[in-house]
């Protein structure tokens, strides 16, 4: 029977498309596997694709490619799953997979999965960057959050945030975390509590409409407002760098 699957290249991104699934999956390319990759069947299996030829889910087939087989089969046998930082099976881009214990990620798909699975106040995202091994963290505050820094004396809220982890995967699930919590708790940022090696941080003096205004104003519209679901991250960004960046609009109140 012939494959249903389609292929469309966008730069370093392979897009998979299939009629019969519910979502178009991506997959990072690379010359030297760019025609095996396109070659095979890849076939829905629950929330992830697989190919019979290559006996091989797609996002451990990627992983093997960018981190080798033989590192692959040590992690494995340590005890470690390939995890899609972002929880979606059909996102198999290598900056969206990463090394996790088994139990950190059950940990994660009922902690911070899905805490963040609604992004219409908070959106989380974490990131692993290949050339670099640092993971990132993006969040957009689509409702502000307060500020809470020890140099902002004044009112202001944040709306988004770039961090930076020259550590373990897990000690950015663990700021995830915390961050959600307090955020669905009082909607506050507490940068300085975090672990992040760096960080960009923008938001604006001032406070923002009550919580309670905001939820009846988005119910209001004909359409839901816009909202941003997932900021991308910021490519090549170094520990060494030091940017350390805090910037408010507005004048202090």
């Amino acid at each position: 029977m012939k494959s249903k699957v389609k292929y469309e290249v966008h730069g370093d991104i392979l897009h998979l498309f299939n009629p019969e699934w519910e979502s178009v999956a991506f997959a990072t390319l690379r010359d030297d596997y760019a025609e095996e990759i396109q070659s095979v069947t890849w076939t829905k299996n629950g929330n992830y694709l697989y190919s019979s030829k290559l006996k091989c889910y797609l996002h451990i087939y990627i992983m093997k490619k960018w981190y080798g087989s033989e590192l692959y089969e040590k992690m494995k046998q340590d005890g470690y799953i390939v995890d899609h930082m972002d929880n979606v099976g059909f996102n198999c881009c290598i900056d969206n997979l990463c090394f996790l214990t088994s139990d950190e990620n059950i940990a994660k798909g009922h902690t911070i999965d899905k805490m963040g699975k609604d992004k219409t106040k908070i959106a989380i995202s974490l990131y692993k960057d290949f050339e670099t091994q640092y993971i990132q963290m993006t969040i957009s505050f689509n409702y502000p959050a307060i500020a809470r820094v020890s140099s902002i004396t004044t009112p202001a809220t944040i709306d988004v945030a770039y961090l930076l982890y020259n550590t373990d995967y897990e000690i950015a699930i663990n700021d995830a975390r915390a961050i959600l919590y307090n955020y669905n708790r009082e909607c506050v940022f507490q940068p300085e509590k975090l672990h992040h090696s760096d960080y960009h941080i923008e938001g604006s003096y001032g406070i923002p409409c009550s919580i309670e205004n905001y939820i009846k104003n988005k119910k209001e519209y004909r359409f839901p407002a816009f909202y941003m679901t997932k900021l991308a991250a910021k490519k090549g960004w170094k520990v060494e760098e030091k940017r350390q960046f805090l910037y408010f609009r507005g004048e202090p109140q």
